[in-house]
């Protein structure tokens, strides 16, 4: 069980997997195409750590109307996630403020 946990809490540690989890988290399901553009990052790469945390059971996919949707099964990873996020985006703003 404690191997297992940590394997998942592993998956969350790479910082593009956080960004795309946070915005399905807060823009809902997406597709690859949706997800590159929200977060301005390669196709490929967007892919890459979607299938990841798909095979993982981070996330889940379906499809729907010829699209692959990205989509939580449940919410519990946003209801944690959500307040470390806004924590941490709160600091950024602050220490810009700062500077």
């Amino acid at each position: 069980m404690t191997e297992e946990l940590a394997g998942y809490f592993k998956m969350l540690s790479e910082p593009v997997r956080l960004r795309l989890l946070g915005s399905i988290c807060t823009e809902g399901e997406a597709t690859i195409g949706e997800l590159t553009e929200r977060l301005g990052l390669c196709q490929s790469v967007v892919s890459r750590h979607m299938k990841l945390m798909t095979e993982h059971g981070i996330v889940c996919k379906k499809a729907q109307d010829g699209r692959i949707l990205y989509y939580f099964e449940d919410d519990c990873l946003c209801c944690i996630c959500a307040p470390v996020v806004e924590k941490i985006r709160s600091r950024a703003a602050e220490q810009s403020r700062l500077l």
